[in-house]
């Protein structure tokens, strides 16, 4: 949804960290330029079995030049089986963070029992445009 000229891309990054944080490729909003103004994309992981665990993690690393207070990032987990939103484990993801950061995030109880989908979305205005939200090395552990 929003404007053209902006999309999550698998690949190696020209743009914002340079590389991806682990072997080649990473996915970027846009790895070759700088998002877009008006954008909404969001990029969701292939269905993850959580129906027999008590609990669970989610572990990622990111890159961030996103421009504070008005363009943002969210993470949210979803329900595969019928799309519905199940919880928003981090509301807000701006500011300009260089290099690989690992994020670590308990998942909410909503999703434990199914079986779920993680959505990275991203949102920018009309105004300016940075070089984006770049996530690698994604993964889902369980006790």
């Amino acid at each position: 949804d929003g404007a053209a000229g902006t999309a999550w891309e698998l690949g190696i990054p020209t743009n914002g960290p340079g590389t991806a944080n682990s072997l080649a490729n990473c996915f970027g909003t846009n790895l070759t330029s700088d998002y877009a103004i008006d954008a909404d994309v969001w990029l969701r992981s292939p269905p993850i079995d959580l129906t027999v665990a008590s609990g669970a993690t989610l572990n990622y690393f990111q890159s961030l030049d996103i421009e504070t207070q008005f363009d943002m990032g969210s993470v949210r987990v979803f329900d595969a089986a019928d799309d519905s939103e199940l919880a928003v484990v981090t509301a807000v993801v701006e500011g300009s963070v260089p290099g690989w950061t690992m994020v670590t995030k308990k998942l909410p109880a909503a999703a434990l029992g199914k079986t779920v989908v993680i959505e990275f979305r991203f949102q920018s205005d009309e105004i300016e445009n940075f070089a984006g939200w770049y996530v690698d090395d994604l993964e889902v552990t369980v006790p």
